[in-house]
């Protein structure tokens, strides 16, 4: 078994142990903190990709190739555009989120 010690100060620090004492342990403290998470940015990515999916029905382009397109500045500074590389922007952030918890 490994150790980790963490330097917390005191409110964090009794914040932590409350949660250990909820949860049993912190292995299952730490795995339901990490399967919240899981499940908050599936939701976040499902959200997203109904958002991007309008804009690629409106604009008749995948995501993908608008947000490479925009980087190389073939598109203006509409707001429409700019929504859509943010939005795209925190959906691969997710994405990758995702995989590093999985």
């Amino acid at each position: 078994m490994a150790q980790i010690v963490l330097d917390l100060n005191s409110p964090v620090a009794d914040k932590f142990r409350k949660f250990i004492k909820l949860f049993g342990s912190e292995e299952i403290m730490f795995n339901k903190f990490i399967e919240f998470h899981i499940h908050r940015l599936k939701r976040e990515i499902i959200r997203m990709e109904a958002s991007l999916k309008k804009y690629e029905e409106k604009y008749h382009i995948e995501s993908k190739d608008f947000y490479n397109d925009f980087n190389k500045g073939k598109y203006g500074d509409e707001k429409d555009f700019l929504i859509w590389s943010g939005v795209y922007e925190m959906y691969l952030d997710s994405k990758k989120k995702l995989e590093q918890l999985l």
